[in-house]
């Protein structure tokens, strides 16, 4: 009796058991015909963004750290301050050089005019003594002036000829130097401007800038170093704008595209925040083919691996201001491959326009352009100045 019974009771629990694997099969099957063909997921996945590398522009002695490691730092607030000694004393040379340049142009100037108004002079002279040589020409033969008085004409005419040349290739000289400039726009001028320009914005240069918004990292810099162009102080990253890299399997990139819909969730915050994003671009190359020391596979002992393909997706930003990400954490990461009807490499854009830029760098010559002004008022009359811009040569 009760030998049936068990067997009937083995049989239903092979059945249920047998109906609940084909029921299982049968949704994954159809979570795999709707959903699962569609999806390419990986773990291997990390945020990236852009870690700006903040160096000195000049040499110098660090004085003053104005931030320390993730503290927030707005563009153009001066971060690192260096010592102002040496860039002080260039700059007050430059200023004196430009003063001593006004002063020697200017001279050239008054030269030039000065021989330009003497030639006139040598022409009227080199005139008279033309008419006195001939009004005396023609009274030397019925012996109405001496020969003394005649041989003296000429002599006086052959001296302002030869006066004249002198005068004229002097003023040649004096006007090869300033010809076809001004006062401002004179070489000599020119240089020492450039060279104030440049001791000023070195100057400024000791106060070094945050170029962008972001939050300090690896800070290297103390109070007291010696730096100069090549050492880093530290770095600024901008948490606003990042990005993930998903390595995924060569094997699992056949169907990934650019456009399509990502979703990504980070081990930061859990299950319970998704962040969206779009694929943006596959790398040119594997990880492998970028590393340091590339893989040699024409060996005798060769053995296949499965390379790994990074893939970007740029994330979206209102959800990043909601639930910030640090760069490195890990992502896991689902491609919607649904679509798949865009383009696995990226196209060529027509113009190429500014992904990145800081306006702070330019700012350092501001107030460059007065200082040489006033430099040049301050040694030369404005109204000399003036007369010589309108003058003609």
């Amino acid at each position: 009796m009760d030998q049936p019974a068990s067997s009937s009771k083995r049989g239903r629990a092979l059945f249920i058991t047998i109906g609940t694997m084909l029921l299982l099969g049968l949704l994954f099957l159809g979570w795999y015909i709707v959903w699962g063909q569609f999806e390419e997921t990986t773990q291997d996945s990390y945020v990236h963004g852009n870690m700006v590398q903040l160096n000195s522009q000049v040499p110098g002695i660090v004085t003053k750290i104005n931030a320390e490691e993730t503290q927030f730092v707005k563009k153009g607030q001066i971060v690192v301050e260096l010592d102002r000694t040496d860039p002080l004393i260039v700059f007050g040379r430059s200023k004196a050089e430009l003063a001593e340049s006004v002063r020697q142009v200017v001279e050239l100037f008054e030269n030039a005019i000065s021989l330009r108004a003497e030639l006139g002079v040598k022409k009227a002279e080199l005139l008279q003594a033309s008419w006195d040589f001939e009004n005396r020409l023609p009274l030397v033969e019925p012996g109405a002036i001496s020969k003394e008085e005649f041989e003296q004409a000429l002599t006086n005419l052959e001296g302002a000829k030869n006066s004249l040349i002198q005068t004229k290739h002097a003023y040649l000289a004096a006007l090869a130097l300033v010809q076809n400039t001004t006062l401002t726009t004179h070489p000599l001028v020119r240089q020492s401007a450039d060279n104030l320009r440049e001791a000023f914005v070195n100057l400024r240069r000791c106060s070094i800038m945050a170029p962008t918004d972001g939050f300090i990292a690896m800070r290297n810099v103390q109070v007291g170093e010696s730096v100069d162009v090549t050492t880093p102080l530290l770095a600024i990253i901008p948490l606003e704008d990042l990005w993930v890299e998903a390595n995924f399997k060569e094997v699992h990139l056949k169907h990934v595209r650019i456009g399509q819909p990502v979703t990504m969730r980070a081990d930061l915050y859990g299950r319970s925040v998704k962040y969206h994003g779009t694929v943006t671009g596959l790398s040119a190359g594997t990880g492998s083919a970028f590393s340091v020391l590339p893989p040699q596979n024409a060996t005798g002992n060769w053995i296949k691996i499965v390379q790994r393909l990074p893939v970007r997706v740029d994330l979206n930003a209102d959800e990043l201001m909601r639930n910030p990400l640090m760069i490195g954490l890990s992502m896991h990461t689902h491609i919607d491959t649904h679509d798949r009807s865009g383009r696995i490499l990226a196209e060529a854009k027509k113009e190429l326009q500014p992904i990145y830029s800081t306006n702070i760098y330019p700012q350092q010559e501001w107030g460059a352009d007065y200082i040489v002004k006033q430099t040049i008022r301050a040694n030369a009359d404005p109204a000399f100045i003036e007369e010589i811009e309108q003058m003609e040569w």
